[in-house]
């Protein structure tokens, strides 16, 4: 199963605008974690060709795969995320989320 994760201040991940996190602040955060890089945007290959979503985002880059924190509206997002990667976001919740 997976899920969707949002990494943010407020009470609930709809209310991040009223305690956000900036992406000054994330990127600073993150450039302190040599797994992770950042881009403006994120490819993505499938059967029918490519797709581009535009966006901040730290790609975490793990021995098999890369799987992309979206930032956006004060928060950090994780699509589809797996019992691994939501290990990976409580770590980063404890630390610039809380």
């Amino acid at each position: 199963m997976s899920y969707d994760v949002h990494i943010t201040r407020a009470g609930h991940w709809t209310e991040s605008g009223s305690n956000p996190i900036s992406l000054e602040e994330a990127k600073a955060y993150f450039a302190t974690h040599g797994e992770f890089e950042y881009s403006s945007g994120l490819s993505l290959k499938g059967p029918f060709g490519t797709m581009t979503i535009g966006g901040e985002f730290f790609n975490w880059i793990d021995e098999e795969d890369s799987v992309p924190f979206k930032y956006t509206e004060g928060r950090i997002t994780v699509s589809s995320a797996d019992d691994y990667v939501i290990q990976r976001g409580d770590l980063l919740n404890l630390t610039i989320g809380g």
